[in-house]
């Protein structure tokens, strides 16, 4: 059995963080790049999962990073408890179906990892939940043509649309991840 490097573990999921963060950046440029960054976090942050998965073979990993992720946006006040939960929830889910699957697969991963993906949708939410509150909220933060341009958004289907694509996406970035790993 080989051992875990918990240090590295550290490094790979203070780079899923980063990565998750950072993305969030391109919603500055306009308000379909706010609503869609979570498919681009799914995209950059397979990598800094799968590097942590094929390390850590047990349950944990997605649950691990999520926490992460929850924690460290609660800290910056990007976050209440209840989008940290749902986070946490999706790295949890995102854990039990690795196990289920095979946590030492790349089936595994490349299922499990959409799953934590969705948990990102989570911070942007409330677009859909509490619409007017995120309409005030993105008007005076950024101007009412921004948060004109975030309602053409809030419909269910956008909701629905936003969790497809940014679970194939985080698809997509797991079999990358996986390529280039393999290649070398």
């Amino acid at each position: 059995m080989s051992k875990i490097s918990y240090l590295q573990i550290l490094g790979f999921a203070a780079l899923y963080v980063v990565i998750v963060f950072m993305t969030a950046f391109l919603g500055f440029l306009a308000p379909w790049a706010w609503v869609f960054f979570p498919l681009v976090a799914a995209l950059f942050g397979a990598l800094s999962y799968y590097c942590a998965a094929i390390r850590w073979k047990k349950f944990g990993v997605g649950t691990f990073l999520a926490v992460a992720l929850a924690v460290f946006l609660l800290a910056v006040g990007e976050c209440d408890l209840s989008k940290a939960l749902l986070m946490l929830l999706a790295g949890v889910v995102s854990d039990v179906i690795r196990q289920l699957i095979g946590h030492t697969t790349l089936r595994g991963q490349s299922l499990a990892y959409p799953i934590l993906s969705i948990g990102v949708i989570a911070w942007i939410l409330p677009l859909w939940t509490r619409t007017e509150w995120y309409y005030q909220g993105a008007t005076a933060e950024i101007g009412v043509d921004y948060a004109k341009g975030l309602m053409m958004f809030a419909s269910p289907w956008w909701l629905a649309a936003v969790v497809l694509m940014t679970a194939v996406a985080g698809f997509a970035g797991i079999l990358s991840a996986s390529k280039v790993f393999k290649s070398k």
